[in-house]
């Protein structure tokens, strides 16, 4: 892969980590106020970008152009993969709880680009439709990190989310992953939980005093 495909994928990715702030806001607002509020924010931004889009789709300004430097191809005349994030958070925190919806959408995220940066840098041998060994298994090694961070003692829930996520990011094509991965993922970590019947630990934040 040359230095400017790298580079390109490199700023693309950049904003797409950011879509962890999501997240963190989606947090804020469910401490400091109510579910309802965050899961209303939340649904905001997914109208602002379903503007936006609407704007760069149907009437393609000349911004527009510059803007699809950093897109796939196939974005380029569909929905962005914002959007499906966005969707795919709104789904996770409104249906799953707290914790398995932060791993499935940290997932998402951080795995992905891990897969995505091995890949195009270091995955010189493929295995299935041009996804390559070393991306695929760098892929897995962060969704584990993240389970492990998150719920260092539960490794039964995140290990086979963590699974869940590399697979459903190998397999995923046509689909968008950010939509898939949260929501493969996140429905297996739940049932999980109900099935053994888990208690996940209360969703308190101190950090920095933002939250309480």
């Amino acid at each position: 892969m040359n230095s400017f495909s790298l580079l390109r994928e490199l700023i693309r990715k950049t904003f797409h980590l950011s879509s962890i702030f999501i997240v963190f806001g989606y947090t804020f607002l469910l401490n400091y106020f109510s579910p309802q509020i965050a899961m209303l924010a939340m649904t905001a931004l997914l109208l602002i970008l379903l503007e936006i889009e609407y704007v760069r789709l149907e009437h393609r300004p000349k911004i527009a152009e510059v803007l699809h430097n950093f897109l796939r191809p196939h974005e380029k005349t569909r929905l962005s993969s914002a959007v499906f994030l966005v969707i795919a958070c709104i789904i996770s925190f409104a249906t799953f709880d707290y914790w398995i919806a932060f791993i499935a959408v940290s997932m998402a995220v951080f795995g992905d680009l891990a897969a995505a940066l091995f890949g195009k840098a270091f995955g010189t041998v493929k295995f299935y439709r041009n996804k390559s060994v070393i991306g695929s298994l760098a892929g897995f090694a962060t969704n584990m990190l993240i389970g492990l961070l998150t719920l260092p003692n539960l490794f039964i829930i995140f290990a086979p989310m963590a699974l869940m996520a590399s697979v459903v990011e190998v397999f995923t094509r046509k689909m968008d992953d950010n939509l898939t991965i949260p929501l493969f993922s996140g429905f297996l970590g739940q049932m999980i939980v109900l099935y053994f019947a888990i208690d996940l630990p209360p969703v308190i934040f101190t950090f920095l005093g933002l939250f309480k």
